[in-house]
């Protein structure tokens, strides 16, 4: 799909199907309330007492005068969308209307976030008015709206709306969690009732989610457009070499964390014909039990025959070690003997993409 296309139904559909007074659903029925007349207060004869009067049913006056009647908005409220990786709500902290938490460490959580609102902004011809990076708050130019009617030189526009928003990110102090929050702070609406820059509180509300799911949306699509570039640029890196551990042995260089080695191992070993039979986490070893199977001719014919690790069958211990930014994997038989440079060489085909975890 058109990333254009994806970015403009996001603004375009959410923003214009909240704002536009055509567009809402209203209520229905019987609307004759709206018509009734106070009473006139209890008008007694001369000579008699008054009542006592309680305040407990009393209606109070409504000072704020919204809308009434079939004018009634009676869509149900807007809600934030958390639906980006690392991305919730906190309901007992409401400094942000979305918090992110870090989910990639190799890049930085906030400039993240900052890229995903400009790129998103980028989207829609819109740029910053002003940035104050300092105290992380940010403001955009005007979005806009028209609704047409007519067609080519006889057209005519009948509704213009623009936006204007504020950005405030919240940086927690350790740094692996940043919080959104998104205000309306300019509105414009003409149309041939006239102008105003007054907008309902409740759909004010709906705009300001909207910007917010939006932008969750554009950070959701930042993370796997790095994802996607991870994984290339993995898949063109030499992973797996030969080499020497620390104390000279011959070793497999494997350009992962031993964390993460160590966790991708036992998948390896189950493709492989390796069963695990012991392990030491806070070692870092494997103790694993070997079965060397031949791929039968059939397997051939039907084009599926797998790799197979040329080892004699028995009992080996895979052993890591860091070394540097990589780790080094170090492979002993059941006499406790080191696997020579010779067998890992010759086994080297099968053994670099297998543990590359590509």
């Amino acid at each position: 799909m058109d990333r254009r296309i994806l970015t403009i139904s996001l603004i375009s559909l959410s923003l214009a199907a909240c704002s536009n007074v055509e567009t809402r659903k209203q209520a229905k029925g019987d609307f004759d309330y709206v018509n009734i007349k106070s009473s006139n207060e209890l008008q007694l004869p001369a000579g008699l007492e008054k009542p006592a009067e309680t305040t407990l049913y009393a209606i109070p006056e409504v000072k704020n005068q919204g809308p009434v009647g079939k004018k009634v908005d009676i869509r149900a409220p807007a809600l934030v969308l958390p639906l980006a990786s690392g991305s919730r709500i906190d309901e007992f902290d409401k400094t942000a209307a979305v918090w992110f938490d870090k989910v990639d460490d190799d890049r930085d959580l906030r400039e993240l976030l900052i890229k995903a609102i400009e790129d998103y902004l980028g989207t829609e011809d819109v740029t910053f008015s002003s940035a104050d990076t300092v105290n992380n708050v940010w403001e955009s130019d005007w979005f806009h709206i028209e609704e047409e009617s007519g067609y080519l030189f006889w057209s005519s526009i009948d509704l213009t709306e623009s936006w204007r928003f504020r950005y405030s990110l919240v940086t927690k102090p350790h740094g692996r969690s940043v919080g959104l929050n998104v205000e309306l702070i300019d509105y414009m609406h003409t149309s041939d009732k006239g102008s105003t820059k007054d907008i309902d509180p409740i759909e004010q509300q709906r705009v300001e989610m909207a910007m917010i799911n939006a932008i969750t949306s554009q950070l959701d699509y930042q993370y796997r457009l790095n994802n996607r570039d991870d994984r290339i640029a993995r898949a063109n890196m030499e992973i797996v070499t030969l080499g020497e551990s620390d104390k000279g042995e011959p070793a497999l260089i494997i350009d992962y964390p031993i964390d993460e080695l160590w966790r991708y191992l036992p998948g390896f070993f189950e493709q492989y014909n390796f069963k695990v039979t012991d392990l030491n986490e806070d070692k870092y070893f494997y103790e694993v039990e070997y079965t060397l199977i031949e791929p039968s001719l059939w397997d051939s014919i039907w084009g599926d025959k797998i790799p197979v690790v040329n080892f004699k069958d028995g009992v080996y211990r895979f052993k890591l070690k860091t070394k540097g930014t990589q780790t080094s994997l170090v492979i002993q038989d059941d006499d406790k003997q080191i696997l020579s440079k010779e067998l890992l060489e010759e086994n080297f085909e099968v053994l670099e993409p297998a543990l590359s975890f590509r």
